[in-house]
């Protein structure tokens, strides 16, 4: 049986009546928001005019919808370039002396001279695609932070490509010393495109604590927070481990992947299964990294404006046609709160930067306003298919076609929920 979401719309009306909530308008001054410089408001308090919701199969025009697939009054919209606005990516790159070893017993030569070969990969892979900024660290040969020497821009390609020609092996890593000198930078502060971290490392922390020569907790603590830091500030980090000696987990005592794991999973960008960063143990998978993420960056991510009053109400389509949020990551787009931006992955991502894709629109739902003095809430994860609660003796809101319901007791006193952790969340 087709479902309907119209029961739906007609319950939370009446749920608003009878608890006396207003449904919550758009904020003063929001309205719709773009990403390439056309298709938006004229004015940025207007939400934009109504259109005709169409079917909620078919966006039927896309851009001047009032209305979501559910009913869902829009507080937000955006209309969007196939092609997107490119992201800003700075380059950190440890120089410090173990550059100058191989990166395998099996492979002759030095790290750092095949990381100069495999940067090439994604500078050209990126070349008028991505902002490139660059850092190199440490600054002189033992434990002085590095500082951005390229901001990220347009056409800085050619002068990264010399700096990174020049690198010469030296000093201690003092990496999280290094990454906070980037948190308030102002070419990763951009709100209007996704900004990114490649961090390119061989060797744990050893600066400043370890004076250049020993890993210390607390230089290790402090590379943690530094990402922590970037991502609270809407940066994700990508965190490439180069060397077979820095992988092993069965090497040296200095080694730690189990560190860099954790880096990249606070970076905001891990990769799936059980090593979460990306690990180069020859020059072949060093390049293979670092043109994957490039791929990864380039058209399939977009950074929202205005920010969704809902996270749990957000829409996207693909010429006038829904695309479904896949939290799995396979086939589909999903939403990261922290950093205001959509993901695209999969076959859903290969038509973003194959071109097949002409107009991208995205609509963001309105909030449903709290009661500020009681502090309750409907938590959107309440309403669920196929779940008929307790059936019609336990007092539920039963939608007998869609199966979906809401029990009196979801709906609490002095309990507010919190949207800086839960995304289901009704903002307050």
């Amino acid at each position: 049986m087709k479902k309907s979401h119209f029961p739906l719309a007609l319950l939370l009306a009446a749920l608003l009546a009878l608890f006396g909530l207003p449904a919550c308008g758009p904020d003063e001054g929001v309205g719709t928001g773009d990403n390439s410089g056309g298709g938006g408001s004229d004015d940025p308090g207007d939400p934009g005019d109504p259109g005709d919701p169409g079917d909620p199969g078919d966006p039927g025009g896309g851009g001047g919808l009032d209305l979501g697939p559910g009913g869902e009054e829009i507080c937000g919209t955006m209309r969007i370039g196939a092609d997107g606005v490119g992201p800003n990516m700075m380059l950190v790159v440890d120089k410090s002396g173990s550059m100058d070893y191989p990166i395998s017993s099996a492979r002759p030569g030095r790290k750092v001279d095949d990381l100069k070969v495999a940067l090439d990969i994604l500078l050209d892979l990126g070349d008028g695609e991505i902002r490139f900024g660059w850092m190199q660290y440490p600054s002189n040969s033992h434990c002085a932070p590095g500082s951005v020497s390229i901001p990220c821009g347009d056409d800085t390609v050619s002068d990264i490509r010399s700096l990174a020609n020049q690198l010469s092996p030296s000093g201690g890593t003092p990496t999280g010393d290094s990454l906070f000198n980037i948190v308030d930078h102002p070419s990763l502060s951009d709100e209007t495109r996704a900004n990114y971290v490649v961090l390119l490392t061989d060797g744990v922390p050893t600066c400043p604590n370890g004076n250049g020569q020993v890993s210390t907790p607390a230089d290790k603590s402090a590379a943690i927070a530094s990402i922590q830091a970037l991502y609270q500030r809407r940066v994700q980090t990508f965190v490439i481990g180069i060397g077979e000696d820095l992988n092993n987990p069965e090497g040296l005592e200095s080694n730690d992947p189990d560190l860099l794991n954790q880096m990249a999973e606070e970076g905001g960008r891990p990769q799936a299964g059980a090593v979460k960063y990306y690990p180069a143990n020859s020059r072949e998978e060093l390049e293979q990294a670092l043109e994957n993420i490039g791929n990864m960056v380039i058209g399939c991510t977009f950074a929202l404006n205005p920010q969704p009053q809902d996270p749990g109400s957000i829409w996207v389509s693909f010429d006038d046609k829904w695309i479904k949020r896949d939290r799995d990551h396979v086939n589909g787009w999903d939403y990261d709160r922290n950093v205001n931006q959509l993901d695209f992955y999969g076959p859903a991502c290969d038509r973003l930067r194959s071109g097949q894709v002409n107009i991208m629109d995205i609509l963001m739902g309105c909030a449903i306003c709290d009661d500020p003095e009681d502090g309750w809430d409907i938590d959107p994860g309440d309403i669920a298919d196929n779940d008929t609660g307790g059936g019609s003796g336990d007092g539920s809101f039963v939608d007998p076609e869609d199966g979906w319901d809401i029990d009196p007791g979801d709906i609490v006193g002095d309990e507010p929920c919190d949207p800086a952790v839960d995304d289901t969340c009704r903002p307050q």
